[in-house]
């Protein structure tokens, strides 16, 4: 892990908490984008909290912006230290909660106090997954991680469950460092929680992204992740179910190349990775994906209003699982509809079942529709869409958001003043 990272800076009892929340941004190179975001957090009524921006070896010069927001706390590293930047930032920080920022996201009014109230009122809280809104299409979610992970445009981690787990792997670069640390925090007895109240906002700015890049450490750090933390009885159905739904993206977005270098290298280290193995208990693997609340909405689906066919709408994050639970509730599936039938090499069948096109969907011969994904945000637009789609059939949202709190997107001006 990351002990050496984290020692450098001493430990949870060394240092003074000062703050009520730590703000954590690395950035490399994009000084107009960081700009912004930093306008926006000094705009925030959230007080008192402290803002440190972690430079991951930017080729130009930063004194400008370090001229211009005097009160941000300014690391400068010299070279490209990836995701492992953020350990720096972490162990650099005066609180005991953390935030992860991108440098093109910042949080909502308010978000920070509500954080802030969860942590105090959850001892065992380890971390919380916010709402993270694209800003400019505010009435869409960015992608993100199952129930119990987070994801790091919009993530707030307790300091001291952080250093306790070894902060972000250092041999991940990018991608899937949060599941690591989701993982590790669960296996050491910390919880990992949704909070739908606790609203970020991610302008997802497509400069330095790499589609190739990405679908190699996807890949790669998959295989990693569950040859190191899923239960012996879930490690290969989670690894096949993962390269099986990224190589569908990897078609879908011309990253074949990439898709296949990142599973030669996760072949590579395999019988490494495995000999370090620190798996999750069942029932923690299950809180991982939000399995637990998943069986019991689809039993009470199935007593009370009699549902017994469903069909599954898209493939997306733990689909498998999905489908696993409405059998276990004595649910049928019928058949999944999914958007990807371009590929020639895809069967006609997924896991036993027949694939059809989402876009000629019409009449639903089943019960109700189940998105197929555990994603929150994602599993949300989907559940809208059907709604509006299918005025007849019941829609069941197989994540919700695990707070009960108000889920406005707010004053939609926040999206589009102050552009730096």
């Amino acid at each position: 892990m990351n002990h050496s990272v984290l020692h450098s800076f001493g430990t949870p009892g060394m240092r003074r908490l000062e703050r009520r929340c730590s703000v954590i941004i690395p950035t490399r190179d994009r000084p107009e984008v960081l700009a912004e975001t930093l306008t926006r957090l000094e705009e925030l009524p959230d007080r008192p909290m402290e803002t440190i921006v972690v430079d991951n070896g930017s080729k130009a010069s930063t004194e400008a912006l370090r001229s211009r927001f005097t009160w941000v706390r300014w690391i400068e590293l010299g070279a490209n230290l990836s995701a492992s930047a953020r350990n720096v930032g972490a162990m650099a920080a005066r609180s005991d909660i953390l935030l992860m920022l991108d440098d093109d996201s910042w949080p909502a009014a308010g978000t920070i106090d509500r954080l802030m109230r969860e942590f105090e009122e959850k001892p065992t809280l380890g971390a919380i997954a916010c709402r993270v809104r694209l800003a400019d299409v505010p009435d869409r979610h960015d992608a993100g991680g199952v129930p119990g992970t987070f994801f790091n445009c919009g993530a707030a981690i307790r300091r001291s469950a952080f250093v306790e787990a070894g902060g972000y792997p250092i041999d991940y670069d990018y991608y899937v460092e949060e599941y690591a640390l989701s993982c590790e925090l669960w296996r050491r007895g910390w919880s990992v929680e949704s909070m739908g109240a606790a609203i970020v906002w991610h302008r997802r700015t497509e400069e330095n992204r790499d589609t190739n890049r990405m679908l190699r450490f996807l890949v790669r750090n998959n295989v990693r992740l569950w040859n190191t933390y899923a239960p012996e009885s879930r490690r290969s159905q989670s690894i096949d179910s993962d390269v099986e739904r990224y190589r569908r993206i990897a078609l879908k977005e011309n990253a074949l190349a990439g898709f296949d270098a990142g599973l030669a290298e996760a072949e590579r280290h395999t019988l490494s990775v495995i000999r370090r193995r620190r798996p999750l208990s069942d029932a923690q693997f299950d809180s991982l994906f939000g399995l637990h609340q998943l069986r019991q909405l689809l039993r009470e689906r199935a007593d009370k209003r009699m549902m017994r066919r469903v069909a599954i709408w898209l493939r997306g994050k733990g689909c498998e699982f999905i489908v696993e639970a409405a059998k276990s509730a004595g649910i049928r599936v019928t058949c999944v509809y999914d958007p990807w039938l371009a590929d020639q090499r895809s069967p006609a069948m997924w896991r036993g079942l027949p694939i059809h096109d989402v876009d000629t969907a019409t009449d639903i011969d089943a019960d109700g529709l189940l998105v197929g994904t555990l994603s929150p945000g994602v599993a949300e637009d989907a559940t809208l869409e059907l709604r509006n789609r299918f005025n007849d059939i019941d829609i069941i949202n197989p994540a919700p958001w695990g707070d009960s709190g108000s889920a406005r997107i707010g004053d939609a001006r926040c999206c589009r003043s102050h552009v730096a």
